[in-house]
């Protein structure tokens, strides 16, 4: 069922999109031509955007290139770019074998230390009262392990913030200028400690806009649901801070993408909440994957990402407060959180 694919794949879909984005020009690859008008018939039933092409004009393109390899990849490349917004891809057999590969490869790299930050070089040193967490990109290989991979992977980032808790701490950063995707739903799941505002209750964070209305985000002590349905859960209890809602610090970047992007959607309209940096990359739209006839894929864009108060265009999402280099972002992070009630004393 499509729903079943959506929820297993979206982390790999995510994952391959972003590679693809950045992957060099390559030999050309095409679906074959039972599989070209499968996908085309699918992007003008279900693509996001379709209402941006003329699909009898494209199909009339394609049918015209045909014998011609290069053409046929700049028809099929337009009408996906066009009604995915630049999200969506072709995928061949091989290429997801090997980013299926590549991927096993990099959740099995051992996990850098607690507080350690890709972006910290060179960086202030914070206040001692404030906490910091770098939320990464994290990407799911669908299959028997894809649960013990999410449970892993968010236990690891609560147990950063749990070593960090001492009961000094009067706000945090969660730092996304390092996130190039993935799956959103571990980042969800990891991050809960400082995105949920209550102790117990089940919160809704951000929700899918799609044509049949919202399907919302939802966390809770343990888990991540889509509606009622949970995706992803600890199997025990989630760590809870011992400030349970203390102000928090986002920062984002122009690498800030896909399921980064949704962790910070996730973060807006959160009280006690602000966000520094720079504009995202502009993915902040979902991704499914969808197999073809010919053993290939196509990553089709069905739906935009927004924040718990129902806002979000799909495109960039500016922070609250525009900073440039990494020692600006952390002091007007770090400036903000201690002017807050709970670090000032208030």
């Amino acid at each position: 069922m499509p729903v079943d694919i959506r929820i297993t794949s979206l982390g790999l879909a995510a994952a391959v999109a972003m590679a693809l984005l950045a992957a060099p020009a390559a030999a050309i690859e095409l679906p074959t031509r039972q599989a070209q008008i499968e996908l085309v018939d699918m992007l003008e039933r279900e693509a996001l955007y379709r209402d941006r092409v003329d699909w009898p004009e494209m199909r009339a393109r394609l049918s015209a290139a045909q014998g011609d390899p290069e053409k046929i990849r700049d028809v099929l490349k337009e009408a996906v770019g066009r009604s995915s917004g630049g999200h969506g891809a072709w995928i061949s057999a091989e290429r997801m074998r090997a980013e299926v590969k590549r991927l096993d490869r990099v959740n099995a790299a051992p996990a850098a230390a607690p507080g350690a930050s890709a972006t910290a070089v060179d960086a202030p040193r914070l206040d001692p009262r404030i906490g910091r967490v770098d939320i990464g990109g994290f990407s799911i290989v669908p299959g028997p392990g894809a649960r013990r991979q999410t449970q892993e992977r968010a236990a690891r980032w609560q147990a950063d913030i749990r070593e960090q808790d001492n009961g000094t701490r009067c706000g945090w950063i969660v730092d996304l200028r390092g996130n190039t995707g993935g799956s959103m739903w571990p980042m969800l799941l990891g991050v809960a400690p400082l995105l949920r505002v209550t102790a117990g209750a089940d919160e809704t964070v951000g929700s899918f806009a799609t044509a049949d209305g919202p399907s919302p985000w939802q966390s809770t002590p343990s888990a991540v649901r889509l509606g009622a349905r949970v995706i992803d859960d600890l199997g025990m209890p989630g760590y809870s801070l011992k400030r349970t809602g203390a102000p928090v610090a986002v920062l984002t970047g122009p690498v800030t993408a896909s399921s980064g992007e949704a962790t910070a959607l996730a973060f807006r309209g959160r009280a006690r909440t602000r966000s520094f940096g720079e504009p995202t990359r502009g993915l902040s739209t979902a991704n499914v994957m969808r197999p073809l006839v010919d053993g290939s894929s196509l990553l089709l864009t069905t739906s935009v990402m927004q924040d718990r108060n129902g806002r979000g265009d799909g495109r960039k999402i500016a922070p609250d407060q525009h900073t440039r280099s990494d020692a600006a972002t952390l002091a007007a992070a770090q400036a903000w959180l201690l002017a807050q009630p709970a670090c000032a004393g208030g």
